[in-house]
């Protein structure tokens, strides 16, 4: 079991490719943690949606802020950082 951390900067399209591609390709059991930086596109309700665990920030935190806030939410010992 492993954590997949991924930041967004109102970027739905791209993580909803990511995301996608991760559920249809992975063969391991993992949980998906989403930082959201401003939110201010569709990706809450995509999120929301498809039940996927997400931080929120009303502010671009940068990318090692968001890492760091989502990591909080990990519950396996081994972490993987999409960008």
């Amino acid at each position: 079991m492993f954590s997949i951390i991924i930041p967004t900067l109102n970027n739905y399209n791209y993580l909803k490719i990511c995301i996608e591609s991760l559920k249809k390709n992975s063969n391991f059991n993992h949980q998906i943690l989403v930082h959201v930086n401003i939110g201010s596109d569709e990706t809450i309700n995509f999120l929301k949606n498809r039940k996927i665990e997400y931080t929120l920030t009303n502010y671009n935190a940068g990318l090692c802020a968001s890492v760091n806030i989502a990591s909080k939410k990990a519950y396996s010992d081994y972490i993987v950082y999409s960008h």
